[in-house]
C-alpha cells in the first residue's frame, strides 16, 4: 500500500515546516459523475484552527484501490477513502478536510510517528468531526432514520453516567423489550437493521476512540443521511441488553461483536461527557489508566498492531508513562516492553490478554507472559467472564496504594536455556536493546499451585445437545467415584461442579450459591432436550452457561488436591492451576523444560511437558476459575496457618490440627471450614518463572 504512489510521493508531499505542522485537503466541488480532484495545503494546527473538518472512517481493505487527482497528480488510495471523499464532496464550493491516509505521508515512518504525537489536537481543534460509516444499504437507511427520530433529551437523561457495559438505569429503555409491537414483522426488520448497523466496521476500530471523542460537534454520516453523535450513541443504548439474556432468535449477527461495539460506543460517550459536560467530583481516576482501556480495546481492530497502543496515547491519561509513539519499533518489542512495565509495577490486569490461549497462533516469538493485543476471539480462547468482587490473588493495586508485595520482575533466560527462534526480518534487523526481552522470563509471586489430574471434554459444536449430555454425565460419573462427597467449602460435590460450570454467577452476573442450582438446573436440562427450544422460553441458567463459556470455550478440570476449576479448552493434563499475587482470577500454567535439558535428558518425547518433576519454568496458558478460592481465601488461609510451599510432614500435621480448632469471625465471614485442611499444602508464597 505504501508503494502505490512511490513515483509521486516526493512531488506531492513536501517536507512539513513550522510548529505542529499538518496538511489539509481542499476537496474541489463537482457533480457525482465528475472525477475527484483535490489539493494538499500545508499549514499548522494553530493556523488551521476551526477552518476544517476532520474525518473518522475505516481504512478498509487495500484490495481494489481507486484513484483521484491530488495536486494534479493521479494518486491511488483505498476504496473506502475514495468513497468517503465522493460522499463528502460538495457540488458548489470546496470542502476543507483532514484525512489521515492522504494528509500524512504514510510511507514516511518518522512523519507518521510525529503526526500521531499531536493527532488529538487535529481532532480537538477541527470545526467539526465527520464520522463516515460507509456507503448506505437497506439496513443503514432504517437505522439512521430511527436514530434521527429518537427523543435525545429524554434518553440522555435516562442514561445518566455510563461507564461500562451493564451500568444501566433501573428504567432503561430497550428496543427488544416484550410488547405487542415486538412481534410485528416491521419491528423485527428494524431490530435486525439496528444490530447490523452497530456491527459496521467503524465501531470496532480502535482509532475511533480518540477521533469521535475530542470535538464537541461530531456528526455521523452514512450515505446521504446525517445525524448528531448523540443519536448514534442512543441507538446503541436502545439495543443494549439490561442483562445477558441478549436478543431474540431472529437476530443472527455475531452477538459478542455487537456487545463489544456497544461497549466501544459507551467509552466514546463517557469521554465526551467528561470533556464537554460538568462531571461530579470523586470519579475514580484509575478508570482512565492504560491498563483499564486495554481490557476492551484489545477486542477492537487496527491495521497496524502497534496502533492498539498508539491510538490510546491521548485517551489513557497515563499512556506516555508506558510508551512513546515510534513506528520504527517492532510491535513484538512494544508489546513485551509494556507488559514488562505493567508486571514490575504490580498492575497484573494486562494478563487478561496474555497466555498461550490468548496469543495469536503462529506468534511463538512472544513470551507467554506478554500480552498480545492482536487477539481475535474468533481464533483464540475467549476471555473468561469476571465479577467485580473477585480478587483471587488479593486486592488489586490501585493508584492510591503501593504495588503489592513481590511485584514481578523480568530477567533474561540463561544462555543455555534460550530457545531457537526463527525471527522475522523486522526483528532480525532491529538494533533495539529491548530485543533481549524475547528470551526472558517473568518472576511472579504466587499463592497456590496444584496439578490438574482430570479434565472434561469440550464441544466442537455448541449446539450438540447429545455431546453436552455425554460430557456432563462423564464428569458426574468421575465425581461420584471420588472419596468423600463434600467440596472444600462444604458444598455438595455435584453442586460444586454445577456452580463451577457457571462461575457461581446467575443470569444477572451476580454471585450465587447452591440454591440457584437447586432451583434452576432441572429446568435447564429439560429445555436443552426440547427440540422446540428457543430464546423466548429460555431458562435463566442458560444465560449463566452462555456467559461462562463452559463446555465450549472452557472445560471443567479437577486438581490433585480437589480443586474444581474451569480452565481454557486448550489446557492439558498435568498442567497446573495457580493464583498470582494481585491478580483477580486464577491462572493455568504449564511446566516448560528448556530445549537444552530436553536434548541432554534424551526424553524429548517420553513424557508430556506437565509430567516433569519440580519444573523450574512454566508457560502461562490463560485465566481460570477455582471454585471456593476467588475472593482472597488463599491469602487468608496462608496468613492464618503460616503456610509455606512444600511443607514438611510435621508442619502439615500442625496446620491440620490447628484447622480443626478454627472457628473465629474471619472464618465465618469467608465461609471457611475444616474442609480446607486438605488443600493447605498447595498454599504458600512462592515465585514462579514464566517464559
Amino acid at each position: 500500500m505504501n508503494s502505490w504512489n512511490a513515483e509521486i510521493t516526493s512531488l506531492v508531499y513536501q517536507p512539513l515546516q513550522g510548529i505542529k505542522p499538518i496538511r489539509l485537503l481542499r476537496l474541489y466541488p463537482g457533480e457525482p459523475s465528475d472525477p475527484l480532484r483535490a489539493e494538499l495545503i500545508p499549514t499548522t494546527v494553530e493556523e488551521a484552527f476551526g477552518r476544517y473538518e476532520a474525518t473518522s472512517y475505516t481504512w478498509g481493505s487495500p484490495e481494489n484501490p481507486s484513484s483521484f487527482y491530488c495536486n494534479d497528480f493521479k494518486m491511488t488510495i483505498q476504496k473506502n477513502a475514495f468513497d468517503m471523499l465522493h460522499d463528502l464532496r460538495l457540488r458548489e464550493k470546496p470542502r476543507i478536510i483532514w484525512n489521515d491516509a492522504i494528509c500524512i505521508d504514510q510511507s514516511n515512518i518518522e512523519e507518521r510517528s510525529f503526526q500521531v504525537f499531536f493527532m488529538d489536537e487535529v481532532y480537538r481543534w477541527a470545526d467539526k468531526v465527520i464520522v463516515w460509516l460507509g456507503k448506505s444499504d437497506e439496513y443503514s437507511s432504517l437505522a439512521m432514520a430511527y436514530a434521527a427520530r429518537l427523543d435525545t433529551a429524554k434518553l440522555l437523561s435516562e442514561t445518566g453516567e455510563i461507564y461500562t457495559m451493564g451500568s444501566t438505569s433501573p428504567k432503561k429503555s430497550y428496543f427488544f423489550e416484550a410488547g405487542e409491537e415486538v412481534t410485528t414483522l416491521q419491528h423485527q426488520n428494524l431490530g435486525i437493521a439496528l444490530v447490523k448497523f452497530i456491527n459496521r466496521p467503524w465501531f470496532n476500530r480502535v482509532w475511533v476512540q480518540q477521533e469521535a471523542s475530542l470535538c464537541a460537534q461530531t456528526r455521523v454520516v452514512c450515505g446521504n443521511q446525517e445525524v448528531d453523535w448523540d443519536n448514534v450513541f442512543l441507538l446503541a443504548w436502545m439495543i443494549l441488553p439490561s442483562n445477558i439474556t441478549l436478543y431474540p432468535d431472529y437476530i443472527l449477527d455475531d452477538l459478542d461483536r455487537t456487545l463489544d461495539n456497544i461497549t466501544a460506543v459507551q467509552y466514546i460517550q463517557r469521554r465526551r461527557k467528561r470533556l464537554f459536560q460538568d462531571i461530579a467530583e470523586g470519579i475514580n481516576k484509575s478508570a482512565w489508566s492504560l491498563v483499564t482501556y486495554l481490557g476492551y480495546t484489545s477486542r477492537l481492530s487496527s491495521t497496524d498492531p502497534r496502533d492498539k497502543l498508539y491510538a490510546l496515547q491521548h485517551v489513557a491519561q497515563d499512556a506516555n508513562t508506558w510508551f512513546k509513539v515510534d513506528y520504527r519499533v517492532p510491535w513484538q518489542l512494544l508489546y513485551i516492553d509494556v507488559s514488562r512495565k505493567f508486571l514490575q509495577r504490580g498492575l497484573l490486569g494486562f494478563l487478561r490478554n496474555a497466555g498461550l490461549s490468548r496469543q495469536k497462533p503462529g506468534g511463538g516469538i512472544m513470551p507467554s507472559w506478554a500480552f498480545d493485543l492482536r487477539a481475535d476471539e474468533r481464533w483464540g480462547s475467549k476471555a473468561m467472564a469476571e465479577h467485580p468482587a473477585w480478587m483471587a490473588g488479593g486486592p488489586k493495586y490501585t493508584w492510591a496504594h503501593d504495588p503489592p508485595r513481590g511485584a514481578g520482575s523480568v530477567q533474561s533466560l540463561p544462555k543455555r536455556h534460550r530457545r531457537r527462534l526463527d525471527l522475522p526480518d523486522e526483528l532480525k534487523n532491529s538494533k533495539d536493546p529491548r530485543k533481549a526481552l524475547i528470551q526472558s522470563y517473568a518472576n511472579v509471586k504466587a499463592l497456590l499451585y496444584d496439578e490438574i489430574i482430570y479434565m472434561s471434554d469440550c464441544l466442537n459444536n455448541p449446539f450438540d445437545v447429545q455431546g453436552m449430555q455425554d460430557i456432563l454425565q462423564k464428569d458426574l460419573d468421575y465425581i461420584a467415584n471420588l472419596e468423600g462427597q463434600t467440596y472444600l467449602n462444604n458444598d455438595n460435590l455435584v453442586d460444586a461442579y454445577n456452580l463451577t460450570l457457571i462461575l457461581c454467577l446467575d443470569d444477572q452476573q451476580e454471585i450465587v450459591g447452591s440454591e440457584y442450582i437447586w432451583n434452576n438446573w432441572d429446568a435447564w436440562m429439560a429445555w436443552t432436550r426440547d427440540p422446540s427450544r428457543g430464546r423466548d422460553n429460555m431458562p435463566i441458567l442458560e444465560c449463566s452457561m452462555e456467559a461462562s463459556g463452559a463446555l465450549v470455550n472452557f472445560r471443567f478440570a479437577m486438581t490433585k488436591h480437589g480443586y474444581f476449576c474451569l480452565v481454557p479448552r486448550d489446557t492439558r493434563l498435568h498442567d497446573a492451576v495457580s493464583i498470582l499475587v494481585g491478580y483477580t482470577l486464577g491462572v493455568v500454567i504449564r511446566p516448560w523444560q528448556p530445549p537444552s535439558l530436553r536434548e541432554n535428558s534424551g526424553q524429548c518425547h517420553e513424557k508430556p511437558p506437565g509430567a516433569m518433576e519440580k519444573p523450574e519454568y512454566f508457560e502461562l496458558i490463560g485465566d481460570c476459575f477455582i471454585h471456593g478460592m476467588m475472593v482472597n481465601e488463599a491469602r487468608c488461609i496462608i496468613e492464618e496457618f503460616h503456610c509455606n510451599p512444600n511443607p514438611t510432614p510435621a508442619k502439615l500435621d500442625a496446620m491440620g490440627k490447628a484447622s480443626k480448632f478454627r472457628d473465629g469471625e474471619s472464618w465465618k465471614t469467608l465461609g471457611l471450614n475444616s474442609g480446607y485442611e486438605r488443600i493447605l499444602e498447595t498454599l504458600g508464597e512462592r515465585f514462579i518463572k514464566l517464559v
